[in-house]
């Protein structure tokens, strides 16, 4: 049967719970396959990327803004760490202090490199911040308009990020330096980090230390089944600081 074809039986097993992982293998597709599914069936019913456009724009705007009055404007640091990993999978990168914690969760989705198809929470000195779902009884107070210069008190604050509340990834998010802006910069920017992001759904850090362990295992039996699932393209190791500020070059 076509991949299309499966798409509603796709998007039920989602409703129902069930990681992409899992989908793939029951109805004999790639994760690719079960991902470009959902992301489309999100991106037509929900105006997912209406809703992205229109923060980037937000964010557009205030980096406009910097640059006609650069001596209002600080910038953070953020070195942004994947918690419970070793060899540790980080990123530093340097944002506007005008930027809204709903932007920042787009920013470091794209930085990390995770796909946004789950939900995700700030914790902020106390504080969860996120994107209220009181179907689901997610009851956060909203990101949508909190600054980061709102929140965070000074160099060296620390606060955390989780994506993905099944397989929990906790980031810890430091506030290394306070700095003024500069007009020959475009924030946000990254500026340095290590190692590529874990594959979505691949059961959190368990999960992912489990998976590394098969297919750096050609003889483990389930080698092909969990390269097939990864991909032949992803390294654990690499980290391209070229295409993840390529991708930031859409918040400018």
């Amino acid at each position: 049967m076509k991949a299309d074809k499966l798409g509603p039986k796709v998007l039920q097993m989602v409703q129902s719970g069930y990681s992409y992982r899992k989908i793939a293998a029951s109805l004999h597709l790639s994760k690719t396959t079960v991902l470009d599914i959902v992301k489309r069936h999100r991106l037509e019913s929900n105006a997912t990327k209406d809703n992205q456009t229109n923060l980037i724009s937000n964010l557009e705007q205030a980096t406009m803004a910097s640059k006609k009055s650069t001596s209002n404007q600080t910038v953070y640091q953020l070195k942004i760490t994947l918690k419970n990993i070793r060899p540790p999978i980080w990123r530093r990168i340097q944002v506007l202090s005008s930027t809204t914690l709903q932007q920042l969760h787009l920013i470091v989705q794209e930085v990390m490199g995770w796909d946004n198809y789950h939900m995700h929470q700030f914790s902020i000195a106390g504080i969860d911040y996120g994107q209220p779902e009181p179907e689901y009884d997610f009851n956060v107070r909203s990101e949508k308009t909190v600054k980061l210069n709102q929140v965070v008190k000074s160099e060296k604050f620390k606060f955390s990020y989780t994506y993905d509340f099944g397989d929990s990834w906790e980031h810890e998010i430091l506030v290394e330096k306070e700095l003024p802006s500069t007009l020959d910069t475009n924030y946000p920017i990254c500026i340095t980090g290590k190692r590529a992001c874990p594959p979505e759904d691949c059961g959190g850090s368990w999960g992912y230390a489990e998976l590394l362990e098969i297919i750096t295992s050609p003889s483990h039996p389930e080698y092909e089944e969990r390269m097939e699932w990864v991909g032949e393209g992803f390294s654990p190791d690499t980290f391209d600081i070229n295409e993840v500020n390529q991708r930031l070059q859409e918040f400018k």
